[in-house]
């Protein structure tokens, strides 16, 4: 976000500065007119002087007039516009930012025209979506077949257009005309079955645009669809379940298990206990507090600065691809730098693991509206494919960011949620005293509502775990 809001800043110049020429440009035609004494009636010149100004006025000016013209002042900007091109979002990340503020909304029961108003979880935020913006959500989610989403935001982005007519041409010069709006708004009533609502709206639109070749023809297909009686495919909505309750609001099953002072997971702990929360006995899960400091905080951030990529995740056959359900920027850290290995040691001490074998610490950053869908952390590899590496015995996640608003990592089968807490980290086992994958420990990122989510996580092998992973109850 801050290399966007640079790029921004870059650009806003460039108009401004563009501007200035313009203005230059008004200020000396205005001056000329003021010389020349402009009104708009024509009078004849009475005396000699006036007549040879008006001559040469005439035989010199306006030739110099039509070069001052033609010189385009937006030749420049323009080439600077298009350098910076490529640093601009894709397609793909506008994809994203919307899909990030529909599970926003679905996940914590958001009105649409609250959410525009910057209205989230009744805080009001000091800022607010414009018809043009509501619009491109309204057509994304079109495209998806999110009919009910995109229905809310186009009505919402209605009436932002209508309130702020003044400003149409604006609108239509960024390419978002009002009739664009109808448009959509006629296709997404006739795929929810609204036909008759879409055959009137579109007949006013007519009315006012009856130039648009575009809303002849889609009335020519309403028309057609009602006399052979096309039934619209109405998508189905994803069902969320727990997710509402425990991305809203801490969830804490167990009210019995304690808080208290480890001083037994490594013999440096009997000097510097760490602080413990246990959440979870089966499965394995504790939070501990308080255990990175600020400073650490900023020495790893900094290590991510220019370096921070779409993270990727394990396929079924073992690959690293990218997952559309995972919307985070990761970077892995050198295991080489002095930060990390203090890290290192930390989650030694906290975990009694051994950490030799097991993949490096790797930094994420989950933005607005950042999220991961629900995974196991475990491969779950067969134990008799002795080509595959050694599965993930554990998991540590440590929070480097408070987050004012979402974000917290949910556990749907347990109905446990931990919320953001800078300093802390979550450990829990992910595999069951036989080696197998815990099922029970399915996770998930709720979507960040406000704030960046940064969190370092560890996933611990169990290679070189045989002599300190809990003993096994049964064979």
């Amino acid at each position: 976000m801050g290399d966007l809001i640079s790029s921004e800043h870059y650009l806003l110049n460039i108009l401004q500065n563009f501007t200035n020429e313009l203005q230059s440009r008004v200020d000396t035609i205005e001056y000329y007119l003021e010389m020349v004494g402009y009104d708009e009636e024509e009078e004849l010149p009475t005396d000699p002087i006036e007549s040879f100004r008006l001559i040469r006025r005439l035989y010199s000016d306006y030739s110099n007039w039509v070069w001052y013209l033609e010189q385009q002042p937006w030749e420049t900007f323009v080439e600077h516009i298009i350098a910076i091109a490529p640093k601009m979002p894709t397609e793909k990340d506008i994809g994203e930012a919307i899909r990030g503020f529909k599970l926003i909304q679905m996940v914590y029961s958001l009105p649409t025209r609250e959410v525009a108003e910057g209205v989230l979880q009744s805080i009001h935020h000091n800022t607010s979506l414009n018809a043009m913006e509501c619009y491109t959500i309204a057509k994304d989610m079109a495209k998806n077949n999110e009919l009910k989403f995109a229905r809310e935001w186009l009505n919402v982005g209605v009436e932002k257009y209508l309130e702020d007519r003044e400003n149409e041409a604006l609108y239509t010069q960024l390419g978002v005309p009002l009739v664009s709006l109808y448009e959509l708004f006629v296709e997404v009533e006739d795929a929810l079955g609204s036909r008759h609502l879409a055959l009137s709206e579109l007949q006013a639109a007519l009315k006012e645009w009856p130039e648009k070749v575009s809303l002849s023809r889609a009335q020519s297909r309403l028309e057609m669809k009602t006399r052979i009686g096309k039934e619209p495919h109405i998508k189905k909505e994803i069902e969320i379940g727990a997710y509402q309750q425990c991305c809203s609001s801490e969830c804490r099953p167990n009210t019995k298990l304690v808080c208290l002072y480890n001083s037994t997971a490594s013999h440096f702990l009997r000097y510097a206990p760490l602080k413990m929360e246990i959440l979870s006995l089966d499965p394995y899960m504790v939070l501990y507090h308080d255990v990175v400091s600020e400073s650490d905080i900023v020495s790893i951030k900094n290590l991510s600065k220019g370096g921070l990529r779409r993270t990727k995740t394990f396929d079924d056959k073992g690959a690293l691809k990218e997952d559309p359900g995972r919307t985070t920027k990761g970077f892995w850290l050198n295991d080489g730098e002095e930060v990390v290995q203090r890290m290192a040691r930390l989650t030694q001490d906290m975990t009694n693991f051994d950490l030799e074998k097991s993949e490096s610490f790797q930094l994420m950053n989950y933005g607005i509206g950042g999220y991961y869908g629900t995974h196991f952390d475990f491969l779950g590899f067969a134990k008799k494919e002795s080509d595959h590496p050694p599965d993930r015995i554990a998991t540590v996640v440590f929070y480097l960011s408070h987050v004012p608003q979402g974000g917290a990592t949910i556990f749907p089968n347990l109905k446990v949620s931990v919320f953001p807490k800078k300093g802390s980290a979550l450990l829990w086992y992910n595999l069951d005293h036989k080696g197998v994958g815990d099922r029970r420990t399915a996770h998930s990122a709720c979507p960040t509502i406000v704030g960046s989510r940064w969190v370092m996580t560890k996933w611990i092998r169990e290679d070189k775990q045989v002599f300190r992973r809990p003993c096994l109850k049964s064979i």
